[in-house]
């Protein structure tokens, strides 16, 4: 069985998110890399388009640009671009790939367990969320359907999940060896134009809305990192970005 892996990113690097780094993590498990990228204001698609230009005789790659709908209330723009993206898939699952989120070795293996095996639809995955610190958070979700057999089930909210009756069996999450890492909020300085771009497509949310006016009245400042904790569990690839104040590529074009 084949995993094409859905990638959606959209000013990566002003957001701060580790794009570079999850793509590669992609690698260790996915036949098939479908990029949608949303037309992004930054050079964040001059970079994707390298790292397609360095791996794609490693790998097939389908890289396209999508415009983004202006008006998203709760995130649902985001599983609009994401649904629009899986239409393109064509190995017999599809995982569901965050751009903020980097899976470790041992976790691609099992997710290529996973998708040999003929009695599942669905799998459950743990996850560490990162938010505005270097230690996990309890808050946010604790698991989500990320792997889906292609054709069935459909996206949440802002595509943090697969529902649907269609995914059953679902395979849980008991047996994963490490969480997904999602690093959401990590880096002070792009937080700022995060939290005010958030709340254009987080409309009726309370929460982004009360960020957002925080960050306003932070512009221009320059952030301190967050301070480093006892938690080291990071997955390799990340330990280039532990403990910044701001989330750089780790090489200029």
């Amino acid at each position: 069985m084949s995993i094409s892996v859905i990638f959606v990113i959209k000013n990566g690097i002003k957001n701060g998110y580790c794009f570079w780094e999850s793509l590669l993590s992609s690698l260790n498990f996915a036949d098939e890399l479908i990029i949608s990228e949303g037309m992004s204001t930054d050079r964040t698609y001059d970079y994707v388009k390298e790292f397609v230009k360095r791996y794609k005789n490693d790998i097939k790659i389908n890289l396209f640009r999508d415009e983004w709908e202006q008006e998203s209330y709760h995130g649902e723009v985001i599983s609009k671009v994401t649904e629009r993206a899986i239409v393109k898939a064509q190995c017999d699952f599809v995982y569901n790939l965050q751009s903020d989120e980097i899976i470790a070795d041992e976790t691609a293996e099992y997710i290529v367990k996973l998708s040999k095996m003929n009695d599942i639809n669905s799998a459950f995955f743990p996850f560490y969320h990162f938010l505005r610190g270097w230690a996990p958070v309890k808050g946010g979700y604790q698991e989500a359907i990320r792997l889906v057999r292609r054709g069935h089930g459909k996206l949440k909210g802002d595509a943090w999940t697969f529902c649907g009756d269609d995914l059953e069996p679902i395979y849980q999450s008991t047996n994963c060896p490490k969480p997904i890492y999602h690093f959401a909020f990590c880096f002070p300085n792009q937080n700022i134009i995060k939290d005010i771009e958030h709340y254009k497509i987080y409309t009726n949310v309370v929460e982004y809305k009360e960020n957002m006016i925080k960050a306003s009245k932070l512009v221009g400042m320059e952030l301190p990192a967050y301070p480093l904790g006892d938690f080291n569990d990071f997955p390799d690839l990340a330990r280039r970005f532990i403990g910044k104040s701001e989330y750089t590529l780790p090489f200029d074009l």
